[in-house]
């Protein structure tokens, strides 16, 4: 251990890690030590993540501790997600192994909870269907996070959340579809653990969704899941013990709300909601009725909805060309009206979205950034009657572009996780005229890229030396 202990000593007055000059340093993670430092050729912001041997415990070998800081590069490299923090390089500096990552601004949600930092409840819910989603992203790619804790979440200055520290992750592939605890041992943060991980058993995605549920609940009370003494009345409340329900430790947490967190803390994994995915979609189903049943307009979206309107977006999109004026009314009616003041964003590019929108009323902008040193480039003006954002309907991928309001603005916002449970016949449709439309746009972008293709080899052919 001394020589561990030596690196550790000497590690504390590093100026550089390759080409890597150390800032500061940011705290202790699971592993190591976690470095602000600066990209000396890219001039970019970035976190490295080192190893601390000297603190592991002795019961862990050098070739285990390795082996565990490298599967998170493996692992977290594989993703590539707005609400994960990306892996950027990887290496070795003398006796110091380390990875760099992206630097993420921000307060962890431990701190956000703890500190009891302003945030109304609509918001947190917002930021834990952000997390969920993000999760479910990792579990589609064979990721199992198995540490998720309010301490492994940022929250960012505009309430995005980054899910860090895939420390203790596993990939679960065909060959090896569930995950067992390394060596025996169990990984993890003991008040976030699912019955299944504290017992030793095989794991699975649904061990996050239970660590999440956890999270989740103590994000909207302020208090434990499982609060307890001592780990083994801990272990025998997260195998025995259900939480008391959210709404009876605060009343102004609505009741709907607290079932939705209890569906993801079921004892029995098969009875919890069998994804993170689904647990954002209850999350999203409560929250847009609770905020139509809030609103305090007087004018709902079925208002705007005459029969000029809704031939309109018949005649002007192609995705809404084969609705009946009824379907098209059913749409509007489930969907939610949103006021917005001008420079307000809807949404900003690269953020992750599952609403489309309808503009009622004012003007909206959309712009991009091309390169972090350049000012936004408008891209387009769209006013009453113009649809936005609508391929969010379709997939979960990242916006491309930034919207916001050049005036007061009032949206109609069909959301596809309301449309999808409320008329899932109708959303079906919507996805095959987007999807068709999407066809139809890659298949004349193959058209123009082999044409400029045939163009460039004509070019070249008629650039060669004639023949002797």
């Amino acid at each position: 251990m001394k020589r561990f202990n030596l690196l550790y000593n000497t590690t504390m007055g590093l100026t550089h890690i390759g080409r890597y000059k150390i800032q500061h340093e940011l705290g202790h993670g699971a592993m190591g030590v976690v470095y602000k430092a600066n990209d000396t050729i890219i001039d970019r912001t970035v976190a490295i993540k080192t190893i601390k041997l000297g603190k592991m415990l002795s019961s862990f070998k050098e070739k285990d501790i390795l082996e565990l800081f490298y599967q998170e590069v493996r692992i977290a490299g594989k993703l590539s997600h707005p609400n994960i923090a990306t892996i950027y390089d990887a290496g070795q500096h003398y006796d110091i192994h380390y990875f760099v990552m992206e630097y993420v601004n921000g307060v962890p949600l431990k701190n956000v909870i703890t500190e009891k930092l302003p945030l109304n409840l609509y918001d947190k819910v917002r930021i834990l269907i952000m997390i969920a989603n993000a999760l479910h992203y990792a579990h589609q790619r064979g990721v199992i996070h198995r540490d998720i804790k309010p301490a492994n979440i940022m929250l960012l200055e505009d309430y995005q959340a980054k899910i860090m520290d895939f420390g203790i992750a596993m990939l679960s592939t065909a060959k090896d579809a569930m995950c067992r605890p390394t060596q025996d041992k169990i990984l993890g943060t003991p008040s976030y653990m699912s019955p299944e991980q504290i017992s030793g058993q095989e794991l699975d995605r649904m061990t996050d969704v239970f660590s999440l549920g956890a999270l989740s609940y103590e994000f909207i009370t302020g208090r434990k899941a499982f609060p307890a003494s001592d780990i083994t009345s801990l272990f025998h409340k997260i195998k025995m013990e259900d939480p008391i329900a959210p709404h009876r430790i605060l009343p102004e947490i609505n009741e709907a709300l607290g079932e939705c967190i209890m569906g993801a803390l079921k004892k029995n994994k098969e009875e919890r909601y069998q994804s993170a995915s689904e647990f954002a979609d209850s999350l999203v189903i409560f929250l847009n009725k609770s905020e139509k049943e809030g609103s305090q307009s007087a004018r709902s979206p079925v208002e705007y909805a005459n029969k000029d309107f809704l031939l309109a977006l018949k005649k002007n999109y192609a995705f809404f060309s084969d609705f009946t004026l009824d379907e098209l009314h059913t749409i509007i009616k489930i969907s939610k009206k949103n006021t917005f003041k001008a420079n307000d964003i809807i949404f900003k590019e690269n953020t992750i979205g599952n609403t489309m929108y309808i503009i009622i009323s004012g003007q909206i902008k959309i712009t991009k950034v091309f390169s972090p040193d350049d000012a936004p480039t408008l891209l387009n003006r769209l006013k009453v009657g113009d649809c936005f954002g609508e391929m969010a309907i379709m997939e979960s991928a990242p916006r491309f572009a930034t919207a916001s309001c050049e005036t007061d603005c009032i949206l109609i916002a069909i959301n596809e996780v309301v449309l999808r449970n409320s008329e899932p016949r109708l959303c079906l449709k919507l996805y095959r005229n987007l999807a068709l439309i999407l066809s139809e746009k890659l298949r004349k972008s193959d058209s123009k890229v082999n044409a400029l293709q045939a163009k460039q080899r004509e070019q070249d052919i008629s650039s060669y030396p004639p023949p002797v």
